[in-house]
């Protein structure tokens, strides 16, 4: 019944249910029996932000066993060992949750200093599903988790995740698991090159159940050593994207070179790109939105100008599809109703005016 939440309408969860007494009592004899493998499923790419990412689709079948495998064993088991201000993908927290703790924290550091003057680290892991290795993760979990039957299960989903390289000569396939990898553009590559005979044991499927509790924790020995070993208090993450706010900058670059070295006993890789050190008195992003701590106190909070412009762009290309009946209106209304209620509390009042005139300039005709 959980699975199938808001998707009861897919004729896959309708065929299951057809059936779903017998179908349940095989999958419980193949886990049982050891005999269970999973399926491959489907994969599409979503373009993100002018991204592409690799989305992986499970069967019906699959997604049951996970959400009983996540709900019962690995998330209640994993929880207790996340920071508090780990805030991505966990009942009762999420975006806003992290949002208002990272608030919170340029609240607390101007109480403290009593000034605007200081800085913040931010991290950001490159390719970060893309990079975790299963050995390194099923040794982390094993250390929670001791039930041969767990584990032997969740060996069995990891196994689903692994990558074909067999376009990769035998001294780059060697050396695979510390490289960086990108599944964006190995899911570009003919069929042909991909041919079944080497495979790797590395990456995670984005919008697996699994893969979404495995990768929260995978970096735990980064949260801990900030957390616990530095006493960082205003340290925070959001899956693959980290912060620490402090007075001393050279402080921040001992923390990140620090970071760096855990990353890579990992496996994973900062993105030198998007981490970087800035002073919180200046406009900088977090989160996709923009934000400054004033002399006063006050916490500016605007919304990103990429935001808006690909907002824009967006609603001129509704436009058009309305003109050729492509998409009925009220699918606008309802998408352009989103977007404007999600920064609704923010300070860009012009922006949001401006965007709301444009809107009406675009469909006053309907």
């Amino acid at each position: 019944m959980e699975s199938k939440k808001d998707s009861s309408w897919k004729p896959q969860v309708q065929m299951y249910e057809m059936d779903y007494l017998s179908k349940i009592v095989k999958t419980s004899d193949d886990l049982n029996k050891h005999t269970y493998t999973a399926k491959q499923g489907s994969s599409f790419l979503v373009c993100e932000r002018g991204k592409q990412r690799n989305i992986r689709s499970n069967p019906f079948s699959d997604r049951v066993i996970r959400r009983a495998f996540c709900d019962n064993v690995l998330i209640p088991k994993l929880r207790k060992y996340l920071i508090y201000d780990n805030g991505a993908s966990l009942t009762g927290k999420g975006i806003s949750f992290t949002r208002h703790r990272f608030e919170q924290h340029l609240h607390e550091y101007y109480r403290k200093y009593g000034t605007n003057e200081g800085y913040i680290l931010l991290i950001d892991f490159s390719k970060y599903y893309d990079n975790i290795r299963h050995d390194k993760l099923k040794n982390a979990i094993s250390k929670h988790i001791h039930d041969p039957e767990y584990l032997w299960l969740l060996d069995r989903i990891l196994d689903n995740f692994k990558v074909d390289v067999s376009y990769l000569n035998d001294e780059q396939y060697s050396n695979c698991l510390n490289m960086r990898f990108d599944g964006e553009k190995q899911s570009r590559l003919p069929p042909k090159y991909l041919t079944g005979e080497k495979y790797m044991t590395k990456s995670l499927a984005i919008g697996d159940q699994v893969s979404q509790i495995c990768s929260i924790f995978f970096p735990t020995p980064i949260d801990n050593y900030c957390k616990i070993v530095r006493s960082i208090r205003w340290y925070g993450r959001y899956m693959d994207d980290s912060y620490i706010i402090s007075n001393d900058k050279q402080f921040l670059h001992e923390m990140l070179g620090k970071i760096t070295q855990i990353a890579s006993e990992l496996g994973i890789f900062i993105n030198h790109k998007k981490t970087k050190i800035i002073k919180i008195n200046h406009l900088f992003t977090w989160l996709k939105l923009r934000y400054k701590l004033t002399e006063t106190g006050h916490l500016v909070v605007k919304i990103n100008p990429q935001t808006i412009t690909r907002e824009r762009r967006k609603l001129k290309k509704y436009r058009k599809m309305v003109d050729q009946g492509r998409i009925p209106l009220i699918d606008v209304q309802n998408s352009f109703k989103s977007w404007l209620g999600t920064y609704n509390k923010l300070l860009s009042y012009r922006s949001k005016s401006n965007m709301i005139a444009l809107y009406n300039s675009l469909f006053k005709e309907y």
